[in-house]
């Protein structure tokens, strides 16, 4: 292609379409070819390149420098090499970014499932344990207070299958809508209560949130409570509990006590699922044993 361009006069330089060519194969060459192949490539590219400056030094009009003729061609093969392995290095290199951008994304969506799950699945068979072992107890004794237990039992299961099917339903692969349950926020608390308070641990529940939060913001809370409520029912042996959720400028505070054994933290799935869910707002969080005896959380979410 030099040859032929330098023999019409169309290019200055003779050189240049080769120095293309070299471009082109060193942009899209593949680099796990096998040892053998990978010589072979580059002996016949060195002898085409020889050929190729005899032929155009041979073509050269006469009074123009050969020597000029093979530095210069040179040059160009041997920038446009370079050029070619710097555009593909940074196509690959964005290409792997790409890739590691979208497994993070993986990974942390495989994370917040986890703690919904987690959420969901520990909170109801605590509340589920609770109940039977209650029912168990009162069977020969109180019997009438098994209805209520069973009860307490069969709401707390169904309330549980309606947000796993949902969280169920966010994992389908097809384009077929899943049939989604509202979002848990602060209007769900009260029920969340009645359902802990039917386990014999009275619960008080203070909200002080001048304005709506968003609804990210408030599920959060939300499943922060069903932790703690969660903890207190399987671990503290608690008779009652407080919890006061208070809003600020762009900030909300949680706060949970109980009159339990406030034990040393011991940083189970719950907790960490806690700490987790704070640190993705940036906020605060404390939780371990009060001085007057029991256990707190005390978490501190800000917004925009």
């Amino acid at each position: 292609m030099s040859v032929v361009a330098f023999a019409v006069d169309g290019l200055r330089d003779p050189l240049l379409a080769a120095a293309y060519v070299l471009y082109v194969v060193a942009l899209t060459r593949e680099t796990h070819r096998p040892l053998s192949s990978r010589r072979l490539i580059s002996l016949a590219g060195a002898v085409g390149f020889v050929v190729l400056l005899l032929a155009v030094v041979a073509g050269a009009p006469a009074g123009q420098s050969r020597a000029a003729i093979v530095l210069t061609g040179i040059a160009a093969l041997y920038g446009a090499w370079v050029l070619g392995q710097v555009v593909r290095d940074r196509r690959a290199a964005a290409a792997r970014s790409a890739q590691l951008l979208a497994e993070q994304a993986v990974a942390a969506e495989r994370l917040r499932i986890a703690r919904e799950l987690h959420d969901i699945v520990a909170h109801s068979m605590g509340l589920i344990a609770v109940k039977a072992g209650v029912a168990n107890h009162v069977l020969r004794v109180r019997p009438e207070e098994v209805s209520d237990a069973l009860s307490v039992i069969e709401s707390t299961s169904r309330d549980a299958l309606v947000e796993l099917r949902h969280m169920l339903g966010l994992l389908r692969t097809s384009d077929e809508p899943a049939e989604l349950a509202p979002p848990a926020g602060l209007a769900a608390l009260p029920e969340l209560v009645a359902r802990v308070e039917s386990t014999g641990v009275a619960v008080e529940l203070q909200v002080d949130v001048p304005e709506p939060l968003p609804e990210a913001v408030a599920l959060t809370v939300h499943r922060i409570v069903q932790e703690c409520l969660t903890n207190i029912t399987k671990h503290s042996r608690a008779r009652c509990c407080r919890i006061t959720i208070t809003g600020a400028a762009n900030a909300v505070q949680l706060e949970v006590y109980d009159d339990g054994e406030g034990g040393a933290v011991v940083e189970g799935h719950g907790l960490i699922g806690i700490r987790e869910r704070v640190s993705v707002y940036g906020g605060t969080y404390r939780a371990g044993p009060r001085a007057g005896g029991g256990f707190e959380v005390v978490v501190r979410l800000p917004y925009e």
